[in-house]
């Protein structure tokens, strides 16, 4: 039985095998760059969406604050990375 690949296989194949080179890896990190601040940016909506769903007795498959808490990480350690003055070195 073939052994089943993770997210993290299929984002280094996404990263390294693009028929478009180097312009696929660009993609990728700007869309998480941009998908972490579009989070930060509704986070109030997304918090006071989860707390209504709670409050009609809905359970969220995960808890929207973690979600935040997630894009805020992403976000501050991408803002890091590509921060000139820190030389394309990694926060943790």
């Amino acid at each position: 039985m073939a052994k089943r690949l993770t997210n993290e296989d299929l984002i280094k194949n996404l990263m390294n095998f693009s028929p478009y080179g180097v312009l696929g890896q660009m993609f990728i990190m700007q869309a998480i760059r941009e998908y972490a601040k579009e989070v930060i940016d509704n986070s109030d909506e997304i918090i006071k969406n989860e707390e209504q769903m709670i409050a009609e007795g809905k359970l969220p498959m995960f808890s929207q604050k973690a979600w935040v808490g997630v894009a805020n990480d992403i976000a501050e350690r991408m803002d890091y990375f590509f921060d000139p003055a820190n030389n394309n070195k990694l926060k943790y």
